[in-house]
């Protein structure tokens, strides 16, 4: 007996959704975990791209390149530093060819409300940055906006990714689409100076989780302009401020961004202050100045890692664990230093894990020491926490909420639970050449059943 219409409704039904199915998961790249690491492009002297220890890394980028506050276009480094960019893919997958490479495009000029606001300025910055992406081979795109300013500048922000999307997924492709992601303030709500009550802007959250693979979060630098007292440079909990990891983290998920969209960053560099009286050498000490410029690091009141590491040699300084913040120092004379240290970061890659957080990433990996042991340290525990959260069966240990400030270390618990809406991806459109594929099979299905 010949099938009813309903029944060949239904078929087709399935058919189409099979077909949508199928170009989506073509379309899209999964990343299921992310560790990665932002090169900058001026440390090459110090930090060889050759040199990179890439099995520690899923994920690295390109750190950066610039839009030119007044033509508002992408500003190419210059000749002698063109190679980095154009040998970046081909150099770090050298070794690891699973390796995805992304190109950071970073602005902190106001002119950069210019591009976002209007129409046709948006589409030729998208055409432009993935025509240089596709040109020198990255796999994706990373914007690092520093930061938005006004609500119209969050406004054009979210037309901006919403458009960038559509034009990654309506690309004619032979290769795989590119990754798009955003790097952004450590909370969802960009404080106006200290003030965390009323001022500031929020982030155009629906738009940013429709569009990117992922949002990278700046977790650090929460006392940068203060040099009248120490604080800890990227304290995981702060039972007095909002300025803390956990408070942003947990800021960017109760606003409804997917915890699978979410990477929490971890500084490689340290903040340093000079003491009015070095024997008063706590968190919360009084200052008078911001410590020196280092050689590589090359900025008053910051410190790499690794110049951390030559400064501890030298003077046989003992570092101090701060246990309630999650955060690490020592003083050196009168010089006081704020950073990451190794048990520091063991800590921070944990809390990410156990919130299930799609992973971290680490700023700058070129100020790592020469055997890259923070980089190691974050990707050993990563994966450890992983194969820990995984029960005998092969299921998924039981999901761990978030705590805002106040929470201890030792106890991952929440102090109030936070809701966790799901991810949303709008669907590609559907291109004639691509269903041309499908067709026979359809035909074929079709004669079948007649």
């Amino acid at each position: 007996m010949p099938p009813s219409p309903l029944h060949l409704s239904i078929f087709f039904l399935f058919t189409i959704l099979t077909i949508s199915s199928s170009i989506q998961q073509i379309n899209s790249i999964t990343t299921d975990q992310v560790r990665a690491g932002f090169w900058l492009s001026h440390s090459s002297s110090y930090s060889p791209l050759a040199n990179i220890n890439t099995s520690l890394f899923t994920h690295l980028y390109y750190s950066s390149l610039f839009v030119d506050e007044t033509s508002l276009e992408i500003t190419l480094p210059p000749p002698e530093k063109l190679p980095l960019l154009t040998s970046f893919s081909a150099t770090l997958k050298t070794n690891n060819s699973a390796l995805k490479t992304l190109l950071s495009i970073s602005t902190a000029t106001p002119s950069f409300s210019s591009i976002v606001s209007d129409a046709h300025h948006r589409g030729s910055f998208i055409d432009s940055v993935m025509a240089l992406a596709r040109h020198h081979s990255f796999d994706g795109l990373d914007l690092e906006w520093q930061f938005p300013s006004s609500s119209a500048d969050m406004l054009g922000l979210g037309l901006l990714l919403t458009e960038w999307r559509a034009r990654i997924d309506n690309e004619i492709r032979g290769t795989s689409p590119l990754l798009l992601t955003i790097t952004v303030y450590f909370s969802d709500h960009v404080f106006n100076g200290t003030n965390t009550t009323t001022d500031g802007l929020d982030y155009p959250i629906d738009l940013i989780k429709n569009s990117v693979d992922w949002t990278n979060a700046l977790c650090f630098d929460y006392h940068a302009n203060d040099e009248t007292v120490t604080s800890a440079n990227a304290a995981l909990y702060d039972v007095s401020s909002h300025f803390s990891t956990s408070y942003g983290i947990a800021s960017w998920l109760d606003a409804g961004l997917p915890p699978q969209k979410l990477v929490m960053g971890v500084p490689l560099f340290g903040r340093s202050w000079f003491l009015r009286n070095k024997l008063k050498n706590q968190l919360g000490s009084p200052a008078v100045a911001f410590g020196p410029r280092q050689k590589r690091s090359n900025q008053t009141g910051v410190i790499a890692y690794f110049e951390i590491e030559e400064l501890l040699s030298r003077t046989n300084t003992t570092v101090i664990y701060n246990n309630q913040s999650v955060s690490a120092y020592f003083n050196a004379g009168d010089l006081w230093v704020s950073f990451d240290s190794p048990d520091v970061v063991d800590e921070k890659i944990a809390f990410a894990s156990h919130n299930r957080l799609l992973g971290y990433f680490l700023w700058p990996i070129s100020f790592d020491s020469l055997n890259f042991e923070i980089s190691r340290q974050a990707s050993d525990t990563w994966l450890k926490e992983h194969d820990d959260s995984v029960d005998a069966d092969g299921v998924d240990a039981p999901e761990q909420a978030l705590s805002p400030t106040e929470l201890q270390p030792q106890n991952l618990a929440p102090t109030q639970s936070i809701s966790i809406a799901s991810s949303i991806r709008i669907l590609p459109a559907v291109h004639p050449f691509q269903l041309i594929f499908f067709l026979p099979s359809v035909i074929i299905c079709c004669l079948a059943i007649l």
